[in-house]
């Protein structure tokens, strides 16, 4: 049997420096159209904007379309969620919704070290999801499709935000894997990994 390989290309380090501008830029549009579609989207959209899973996911989308190694797609997601998070004050600030000092109180703070780990986490994940045949590509689509059903869990009071969040997540584990075999996997691990994600918000303070 053979061993399934990740079709990616090394980049050097300029082109790895190319890729996190690009990230960096996406996470732009991330953090301010996020801001935009809390308040222009009606419920549940704008619930459902407003997600740290659907953060979560963009981490996850972005790994799995650079086609580089695990560790540059989660330094990639890295940076998208935590540009994301400063451009999303900044322009809360420009429409004095918050002030620039915002931008360093320990909650923002706090907000970067989440971003850091969960776009690491979730970028990587994007990465090994792109394997064919393996318990580890069925896991990383699991994973993301595991934080959505997690929030889902959470938002729970929010009826029509938490199933719309479910569906979300289960569109995510069928689209994502790469046909039935790998759908089942993922439907195997996705349970466990979203209650992994109920601990880890649990953790984080949601």
């Amino acid at each position: 049997m053979s061993t399934p390989t990740l079709a990616t290309t090394r980049p050097t380090t300029r082109d790895t420096s190319a890729l996190l501008a690009q990230a960096a830029g996406i996470g732009l549009v991330l953090g301010v159209g996020d801001l935009l579609l809390i308040h222009l989207l009606p419920y549940p959209l704008a619930d459902l904007a407003n997600s740290s899973a659907m953060w979560a996911l963009a981490a996850f989308v972005l790994g799995r379309v650079l086609r580089v190694t695990p560790a540059v797609s989660a330094a990639a997601g890295a940076v998208l969620l935590v540009v994301a998070v400063e451009s999303y004050y900044v322009a809360a600030a420009v429409v004095d919704l918050a002030s620039l000092g915002s931008l360093v109180t320990s909650t923002t703070i706090a907000w970067c070290v989440m971003a850091v780990l969960a776009g690491a986490a979730f970028g990587a994940a994007g990465a090994w999801s792109r394997e064919e045949g393996a318990w580890r590509s069925a896991g990383a689509v699991a994973l993301v499709a595991g934080v959505l059903l997690a929030e889902a869990w959470l938002r729970r009071g929010l009826t029509d935000t938490s199933l719309l969040t479910a569906a979300v997540g289960v569109v995510v584990l069928v689209s994502a894997s790469r046909g039935p075999a790998e759908a089942a996997r993922a439907g195997l691990l996705v349970l466990p990994l979203a209650a992994l994600c109920v601990g880890g918000f649990a953790v984080a303070g949601f």
